[in-house]
């Protein structure tokens, strides 16, 4: 189960870099609302980023689906 979750959040992770207000591919808009049906867009606390350590991967991919999601088609 693990592998696949790693498997699956993986494309998404090349997005956490990212995470600007610039227009979203096609490809990208397509992987989020996939992300946004297989388990949603919520970012969950992030211990890390509480203490100034910058926000985890799977939080960032998140948000920068939610910006995207955001965007007129």
């Amino acid at each position: 189960m693990k592998r696949l979750l790693i498997a699956a959040t993986l494309p998404i992770i090349g997005l956490a870099g990212c995470a600007t207000t610039r227009e979203a591919t096609a490809e990208q808009r397509v992987s989020c609302e996939r992300m946004e049906q297989d388990m949603g867009l919520r970012t969950t606390h992030d211990h890390a980023a509480m203490k100034g350590m910058g926000m985890n991967p799977m939080n960032l991919s998140h948000e920068r689906c939610q910006q995207i999601l955001a965007q007129p088609q």
